[in-house]
């Protein structure tokens, strides 16, 4: 089963017992907030088991742990089984088991309770580890990665063993790639063609080859005393422009070598590890608490609106939640799901109605007051004359004050000055750089930000901004195009620059 880069959470199998009640209930911590079917005991020893990795994995990188917020915190959606998982994906007949979605508003994951079972099967553990390790990563790089070593190094971090004196070892291999690995040599992906980082035509054996060579080399680079700083050298040369394939020939010198001694590593079998004492662990508070009675009926409704609010966004998903909060008049957090759905279907005067109705209910409600400012902006777009900017403004500001480490009141204060046909301020620009670093994740955003340091007259900001995107090895459709940006900044043309991100803008959506 294959963990695609935009398929792939899931939940710790071994702490899931059968379902005690069909109640639900959420576990809140630093970095995950979890809604899942599941007894509160059970749900507590999962979430710690979460923020258990999460310690383990930044003390093994000697990477900070970042500031609470909405932005930083992953909201884990725990499904009954696969199957329920495909269907909330979109494709029954995928090899999904489980997805993450990175997004500047709040990334999130939608995972199985339980996945594949046996030595050499992918379990649910190892794809929720493997897609946390991507949202780590990406909290803490602003440096172009190559593919296979983005799967690789998710890998390396896929099969953590929790031992029982607290501690957490890393590095184990994950036996769920020794087929692809076994059959390298029957049309399985050459070691030159992986480093060289063009994945566009590969078949599914070769597409597998990515996350079992890419781990097992990502492993004897870790581990190789003779290759020590091999690994550094080639990202710094990707990261200064080189071609992926000359910063491998650079760096590892002789390929045909490596590929050798990465043959020779695998059938040995004897990988070094790593073991996190629970002393260096330091673990934050986790509360368990039932959800309401009018939230867990609107729990399907919820899971389906967070896969993609545009997506789902058909009246009946607007109904629903309707029926819900006119039986539980009372209920803040209802009433604000049913403002943000409406704000996805456009129906922005009820929207504003029922964020108001939330806001009278729970006034420190942040996501009330941002789906406030979501609508009332979209009401002055479309009424020009009597829009009240200042006012739409006002409320942003505040929903930012409630947590100043939440990326969407930035984001939504910046976009304002274009739904108002003015030019951002100084202050808004700032404040869209800020969500950059507090959620990286979004490259849809990273380029939004880019057109606004040009048409601002900041390049410098928009070359910082643009360099992950513009030496990303990945192909796509905008790939190109992001590139010309950055020719266009390099040669100090600004308006050829600007003309270059429209048509990156263009091509992104589909990329």
């Amino acid at each position: 089963m294959r963990i695609g880069w935009v398929a792939s959470l899931a939940i710790v199998a071994s702490i899931w017992s059968a379902p005690a009640a069909a109640t639900w209930n959420e576990a809140i911590s630093k970095h995950f907030h979890v809604y899942a079917d599941e007894s509160p005991d059970d749900l507590k020893a999962f979430a710690t088991k979460l923020e258990r990795f999460d310690a383990a994995v930044r003390q093994a990188r000697g990477t900070p742990d970042v500031d609470a917020g909405a932005s930083t915190q992953v909201t884990v959606y725990v499904l009954r089984d696969i199957a329920a998982i495909r269907n909330i994906y979109g494709d029954r007949d995928s090899g999904v088991a489980g997805f993450y979605v990175p997004r500047a508003t709040g990334s999130v994951a939608f995972v199985p309770r339980a996945g594949e079972v046996g030595t050499y099967e992918l379990s649910a553990e190892s794809i929720f580890f493997h897609e946390y390790t991507h949202h780590l990563m990406l909290e803490d790089t602003d440096r172009p990665l190559p593919t296979w070593l983005v799967e690789g190094f998710a890998e390396f971090f896929a099969v953590p063993r929790f031992e029982s004196n607290g501690g957490v070892t890393l590095g184990l291999p994950p036996r769920y790639r020794a087929e692809v690995l076994y059959d390298q040599g029957m049309g399985g992906l050459s070691l030159p063609r992986m480093l060289a980082g063009d994945y566009t035509t590969l078949d599914e054996l070769q597409f597998e080859s990515l996350y079992g060579r890419g781990w097992l080399l990502t492993h004897l680079l870790s581990f190789d005393l003779k290759r020590r700083g091999q690994l550094s050298k080639y990202i710094d040369e990707i990261s200064a422009g080189k071609p992926a394939l000359q910063a491998a020939t650079d760096a590892f010198g002789d390929l045909n070598q490596l590929d050798r001694e990465l043959n020779a590593y695998f059938k040995a079998d004897k990988f070094t590890v790593a073991t996190i004492p629970a002393s260096a662990l330091h673990l934050p508070p986790i509360e368990v608490r039932p959800l309401s009675p009018a939230m867990a009926e609107l729990m399907d409704t919820k899971i389906r609106f967070a896969r993609e609010g545009k997506r789902y966004t058909a009246p009946t998903l607007v109904g629903r939640a309707r029926s819900v909060v006119q039986r539980y008049p009372a209920d803040a957090q209802a009433a604000t799901l049913l403002a943000q759905i409406e704000n996805s279907a456009k129906q922005y005067d009820a929207a504003a109605r029922d964020a108001d109705t939330a806001l009278k209910l729970d006034p420190r409600s942040e996501q009330a007051e941002l789906a406030k400012g979501e609508a009332l902006m979209n009401i002055a777009k479309a009424n020009p004359t009597t829009a009240d900017w200042n006012g739409v403004r006002t409320v942003l500001s505040t929903a930012n004050r409630m947590d100043v480490e939440d990326a969407q009141p930035l984001i939504l204060f910046f976009r304002s000055y274009s739904a108002a046909n003015q030019q951002p301020t100084s202050n808004a620009i700032d404040g869209l750089k800020y969500a950059i670093l507090l959620a990286p994740q979004d490259a849809k955003l990273r380029l939004e930000a880019v057109g606004a340091f040009l048409k601002g007259n900041r390049p410098a900001d928009a070359r910082e901004v643009l360099l992950p995107l513009a030496y990303s090895p990945h192909a796509g459709k905008s790939h190109d195009a992001v590139r010309k940006i950055l020719d266009q900044i390099d040669a100090k043309n600004i308006p050829q620059a600007i003309v270059a991100w429209q048509a990156a803008e263009k091509l992104y959506d589909d990329d």
